[in-house]
């Protein structure tokens, strides 16, 4: 079947209002999807893992057919799995992804955006989601979640990190009434890791090291309010070019993963962003840690250099915030209000907002 136009799908009318879906209660039934990789079906284990940590913590799962399909280089049809998502969304509190991966965007073109802000619930996920997450605030009006997910960090051996945990749970639980909450404030990670084990095979053991110090700091000074706006470097750029496109709200505050990205190929892919118009809607820019970082051919480390020389001199820029594919991760409200702080004293802060009602 031809996959339908993308200009079938809602107009972006929802681009600087979006509203937060309703929160999860301790006892929330999830819904996990899988429209990225049969990753569940190649690893079993490590998702039979996944699941047991979130029913650990009183989550009752349901999970999608997509998770026990593993179909040519995905595992369900895009038609099959756009209805799955639908259907997901309206039977549980919420849907979490059990994995990245690169087969989601024929996908998007299913999708039914009125249908997903008419369920008002929480979609959550990352990597490959990024582009999804990004869609439902500007095309559904509806607040979603880049965060962890079921294989690649609630399935981590004797499960997810402390921090990962709480933070999902500050942010998405309906027990936590705060209207401003600063990310991080569940807990300082000692420790962070981009190590890479083999799953099912090599992962019987917490991920240990990390890539170097690369600790949250100003990058350049000031202070910006705004919309959240971003994720993986990689994912996004799929869709530059296309409708599904889902260009920054103005005044964003755009945060930005990659791994194992050299210092040149992240300068050539800010500056596809920058030639894009994409920072010119910032008002300000965070850069998560680079996991697995790696020189140049020629030894060039400078990363920190080639965000200065791509972003805007004018807006606030901060770099090695706790997101993305490295442990532990933040959980980040995307379309959802936040306030960054860079000051030249201080370590660089981001303040997740919301309204009381919220």
């Amino acid at each position: 079947m031809t996959a339908p136009s993308a200009t079938t799908t809602a107009d972006p009318k929802h681009a600087d209002r979006a509203r937060w879906p309703a929160l999860l209660p301790a006892n929330a039934t999830l819904g996990v999807w899988a429209p990225s990789s049969p990753a569940p079906v190649l690893f079993p284990r490590r998702f039979a893992r996944g699941l047991a940590s979130l029913r650990e913590r009183g989550y009752t799962v349901v999970v999608g057919e997509s998770c026990r399909a593993a179909q040519g280089a995905g595992t369900l049809p895009p038609q099959a799995l756009a209805e799955e998502l639908h259907g997901l969304l309206e039977e549980t509190a919420g849907v979490i992804a059990a994995v990245g991966g690169w087969t989601l965007t024929p996908v998007l073109p299913y999708l039914d955006f009125d249908r997903i802000g008419r369920a008002g619930k929480p979609l959550i996920g990352y990597s490959d989601l990024t582009s999804l997450v990004n869609l439902v605030p500007r095309r559904s009006g509806l607040v979603a979640f880049h965060g962890p997910m079921v294989v690649s960090e609630w399935g981590e051996c004797a499960g997810p990190w402390e921090l990962t945990a709480a933070e999902f749970d500050q942010v998405l639980g309906r027990d936590h009434s705060w209207i401003e909450r600063q990310v991080g404030t569940a807990g300082q990670a000692e420790q962070w890791s981009d190590e890479n084990l083999f799953w099912d095979r090599d992962d019987d053991r917490r991920r240990q090291g990390n890539s170097g110090e690369q600790p949250p700091r100003t990058l350049r000074t000031g202070e910006a309010t705004g919309p959240l706006w971003g994720g993986s470097l990689l994912v996004l750029g799929l869709l530059l070019g296309t409708d599904l496109w889902p260009d920054p709200a103005p005044g964003s505050i755009v945060f930005l993963e990659a791994d194992g990205l050299p210092p040149d190929e992240l300068w050539a892919r800010l500056e596809q962003f920058r030639l894009a118009g994409v920072f010119d809607r910032a008002d300000g820019v965070i850069m998560g840690k680079i996991s697995n970082p790696r020189a140049t051919p020629f030894g060039y480390t400078g990363y920190d250099d080639v965000l200065r020389r791509t972003l805007p001199s004018s807006i606030p820029v901060a770099a090695g915030f706790d997101l993305g594919h490295a442990d532990p991760m933040s959980t980040l409200p995307v379309g959802g209000r936040a306030r960054l702080t860079c000051r030249d004293t201080a370590t660089p802060t981001l303040s997740l907002l919301r309204e009381p009602s919220q």
